[in-house]
């Protein structure tokens, strides 16, 4: 095992896998795996017995439990709300990049173009869907014709993206516009402050962050400039900005929506998901975005999707809210937002019972583990360029080089354990209710985040229930709750079964459909000359 207290070795291990590394990166990779090193020392005297020793069965849990269909669900009668034009969008995004810093590049000539396609389709009733619905994409998603820069220097002159990813082609073929490529943290995995692009600004109170790592789309949703747009998801990406910009935002089953034509970060961990403004609209992306596509390996056929459409109550739905480390750091704010979710869900019908996750306080580190060590060997062609990366990025990734295979090895095991844990709950449950982060958005520069009146750093506080999803592979939907007394949105995190999406699609729509905090709009919208609604 490399020694954490050895300067030296991190830096030889490094060259000798082909990362150069100067001093001040080995000395943060150090300190990086010192921090993680007593998670995975408990795993080490951990015994597995060899019969569930595979780590393949932590894909076969991802496998679906109902037979094949297609989708029953009519979506045309599912168009956004209030959308706006392209041209309107694109006029509200530039106002909202100039304030928050939201966005890598504006599409417009490629938008205006389609726009004029979708005016003919409507006027000759050929319609689609979505017809000329403008969407935001986060710039690790690749759009055809456009570069994909991942918030990176190393990117800024990549050619065009000869074709679309299958999650942009398919809501371009029910009629939708993408007119952005978003703002994100460096390759989705650095820090709040890209060194090509900066911070992008929180539309509740631009002294704060948007959240990553999907930080831009948030931004550009939450200030009502798009109705939806697309992120991805490896530790909380599509989940935390969405509750830190008072979103609903949905990190699908792995295995659910391809990840084709995504930068890769972790194949273990990382799905593609929707941010939206209410549960309903998410439903409708989410059945135009899932099922194969023939080129992610892990997309297989699923079973039909049928949420319901105006769910009257919550008859026979059971809800466990486990306590323990998903609650102990947390502010008051966001466990009474839980706590109001789950007496609107009771008060539906939806009854408590018993549910906790021993392991959960493992999953961040040993989540993160496996996210490193994959992103480090993604990451090994540009090794020689890496003193242009942000340093953050650096220092995150770099632990994955000093991850022995026995480690990662048993970190999958892990995860098939935890998997066990889930299975347990849901034996009794048909959702899991936690908070979806411990804090209101975190406070630029430096990003901590305030809890019952400390301040946390960021990464000790951010995932610690996010990465649950992640790790197993389970379908986690992050909804508002309300509002912190500094005026943020607070948020909680709906967990289901794998493909199981409907029930807490179903469950979130009902609690949208009695409560408000959703159609809450950021102060910046209500400003004279700032976006309208």
């Amino acid at each position: 095992m490399t020694s954490a207290d050895d300067l030296g070795s991190p830096a030889e291990l490094a060259a000798r896998l082909g990362f150069t590394l100067d001093t001040a990166q080995v000395e943060a990779m150090r300190e990086a795996v010192a921090v993680a090193e007593p998670a995975t020392a408990r795993l080490r005297v951990r015994p597995v017995p060899a019969a569930d020793a595979d780590p393949a069965r932590g894909d076969a849990w991802l496998r679906p439990d109902l037979p094949a269909g297609r989708d029953s669900r009519d979506i045309g009668s599912h168009r956004p709300v209030g959308a706006p034009s392209v041209a309107e969008a694109l006029a509200r995004l530039e106002k909202v990049h100039a304030e928050l810093n939201c966005t890598i590049e504006f599409l417009h000539e490629r938008a205006t173009a389609m726009a004029a396609e979708s005016g003919r389709r409507i006027a000759d009733g050929t319609a689609r869907p979505l017809e000329g619905v403008p969407f935001a994409v986060k710039d690790v998603i690749d759009v055809s014709g456009v570069r994909t820069t991942a918030a990176s220097r190393t990117r800024r002159a990549a050619p065009p993206a000869l074709e679309s990813a299958t999650v942009v082609a398919r809501l371009e073929a029910a009629g939708a516009i993408p007119i952005s490529k978003d703002a994100t943290t460096e390759f989705a995995v650095g820090g709040p402050h890209p060194p090509l692009t900066g911070a992008c600004r929180n539309p509740w109170d631009p002294q704060r962050w948007a959240g990553g790592s999907s930080t831009g789309t948030a931004a550009a949703v939450a200030s009502r400039a798009v109705p939806f747009g697309l992120g991805t998801d490896v530790g909380g990406s599509i989940r935390l900005p969405a509750a830190w910009c008072g979103l609903t935002g949905l990190k699908p089953t792995a295995g659910a929506i391809p990840r084709t034509g995504v930068v890769p970060l972790s194949w273990t961990t990382e799905t593609v998901g929707p941010i939206a403004r209410d549960a309903r609209t998410i439903a409708l992306l989410f059945a135009l975005l899932r099922g194969p596509d023939g080129r992610d390996p892990r997309v297989g056929e699923l079973p039909p999707f049928t949420p319901e459409e105006n769910p009257a109550d919550l008859r026979g739905l059971r809800i466990a809210v486990p306590g323990g480390y998903l609650t102990e750091l947390c502010d008051a704010s966001v466990r009474d937002g839980v706590t109001h979710l789950v007496d609107v869900l009771v008060d539906a019908g939806a009854e408590i019972v018993p549910g906790e996750i021993p392991s959960a306080e493992q999953a961040l580190p040993i989540g993160y583990q496996l996210v490193f060590a994959e992103a480090a060997s993604l990451h090994r062609i540009d090794a020689d360029r890496w003193s242009e990366y942000d340093p953050v990025t650096v220092r995150r990734i770099s632990q994955g080089i000093t991850t022995p295979a026995l480690d990662h090895l048993r970190a999958l095991q892990f995860r098939v354990e935890l998997q066990a844990e889930l299975d347990a709950v849901f034996a009794g449950a048909d959702l899991i209710v936690v908070p979806t982060t411990p804090a209101t958005a975190p406070r630029l520069p430096d990003c901590t985040v305030r809890i019952d009146g400390e301040e946390y750093p960021l990464y000790a506080a951010q995932s610690r229930s996010t990465m649950l999803g992640n790790l197993t592979g389970a379908p986690g939907l992050a909804l508002p709750t309300g509002f912190a007394p500094d005026g943020c949105p607070v948020s909680a995190q709906l967990i289901a079964p794998p493909h199981h999406e409907a029930v807490a699609l179903r469950a979130a729509q009902l609690f949208q459909d009695r409560t408000e905090h959703h159609l809450r709009t950021p102060p910046m919208v209500e400003r004279p000359g700032s976006p309208p609604r």
